[in-house]
């Protein structure tokens, strides 16, 4: 019966919609879950291992000329696709083992509202993803390990089955037998990239305080100037810069690839778009307690945007640290690390080791303080966003 207040009635409640809750995935039958899944990942896996090492051994017995062509099976062109499902099967494999092992031993942890193959698709989507994402790095570095009977090897093997680092020494040979020492080519790069690195950062800061946060005649104008320099790469504005560069008697020097870095204008636009983002209470507050313009440049906006100014400086190592320079500096001391070592890897056929170790030693410096840089760009980027 419903109760009547006034011209009101009241269901009782018995007649409260009743929402069901899923039902979750117990331990027993998730364990029994992830073993089917293992077991077929296991399966491809092996199944693919088996047939590439078997159409291995028998390409190089054609190679050898020991086995007619002829008597290739079928599938014998196939040999990346064998290989790719293997490390995708491997991979795959390690990606849910530690997901489910983590389900199993923790299953009172806090889950989005998926089903388990929902999580099981994505898990396997990013391992993809990572994978063809870390592949060109592994496979460099494998290369500059093999010798040079398995660099020429068709179809090529990510792997080495030799591991060597002959092509490292060979390379710091070569360039020992170079009249200007290896030492000055890598102090040359060092000096550009750290000098310019530290004038872009300066220089684009400024301006970009300067454009977020005054308003002045010309302001706009500017920064749509600056907007549309974007859409040039370096190589429209190499003639440009040489022609500067020209009439200031700095051709043949390294200002001539340090200052047009000053001026690069990604950096200014970033700074920007993220000082816009700051709110002008706080700067007003700062100039009633006394602080002048550099110091609330310095204390207060510089710690803020710290994002963008370590995104900045892996764009700035990026492009100086990899800058041939070969157009704008001639003399061989005053050369680039980057110059050199493309110098050797143009060496010809004999030289195709070196140049596999040459590619690793570029870009490792870069790698590096990216890697050194990630952790505090994602935390300051999670700790700072102060908006009006």
């Amino acid at each position: 019966m419903s109760a009547k207040y006034g011209n009101k009635s009241i269901a009782p409640p018995e007649a409260a919609v009743v929402i069901e809750q899923p039902t979750k995935l117990s331990r027993k039958r998730f364990a029994l879950v992830a073993l089917i899944v293992v077991a077929l990942l296991a399966a491809v896996t092996v199944a693919c291992g088996m047939r590439l090492d078997y159409l291995d051994a028998l390409t190089l017995q054609v190679e050898e000329e020991t086995l007619a062509a002829e008597a290739l099976p079928a599938d014998a062109p196939y040999l990346v696709f064998y290989r790719v499902g293997k490390m995708l099967g491997i991979a795959a494999l390690a990606v849910f083992l530690v997901y489910a092992v983590i389900r199993i031993i923790d299953p009172k942890r806090r889950r989005p509202n998926r089903s388990i193959w929902g999580d099981l698709g994505i898990y396997l989507m990013l391992t993809i993803v990572a994978v063809a994402m870390v592949f060109p790095l592994v496979f460099s570095v494998a290369s500059s390990l093999k010798p040079l009977d398995e660099l020429f090897r068709f179809p090529p093997r990510v792997f080495p089955q030799h591991v060597t680092l002959d092509n490292y020494s060979d390379l710091f040979v070569t360039m020992s037998q170079s009249w200007v020492p290896f030492s000055r080519y890598l102090v040359n790069t060092v000096l550009i990239t750290f000098i310019g690195t530290a004038g872009h950062l300066i220089v684009a800061s400024m301006a970009a305080f300067v454009l977020a946060k005054y308003d002045f005649p010309g302001g706009k104008a500017f920064f749509s100037m600056v907007v549309t320099a974007l859409m040039f790469s370096g190589y429209v504005t190499g003639i440009p810069n040489y022609i500067i560069m020209s009439r200031l008697r700095m051709i043949d020097t390294h200002w001539a690839v340090i200052l047009p870095a000053f001026a690069a204008p990604i950096g200014l636009f970033l700074m920007k778009q993220f000082m816009e983002g700051i709110p002008t209470a706080l700067i007003e507050a700062a100039h009633i307690d006394g602080a002048g313009e550099f110091r609330i440049f310095w204390t207060i906006i510089m710690p803020v945007v710290k994002p963008a100014w370590l995104t900045m400086i892996i764009f700035s190592v990026q492009n100086l640290w990899n800058a041939n320079a070969a157009t704008v500096i001639y003399s061989e001391s005053k050369k680039t690390l980057v110059y050199a070592l493309q110098q050797i890897q143009a060496g010809g056929i004999a030289r195709t080791g070196q140049a596999a170790a040459v590619t690793v030693i570029v870009m490792l410096v870069p790698i590096a303080i990216f890697i050194a840089s990630q952790n505090q760009i994602l935390e300051t980027m999670a700790s700072s966003g102060l908006k009006d």
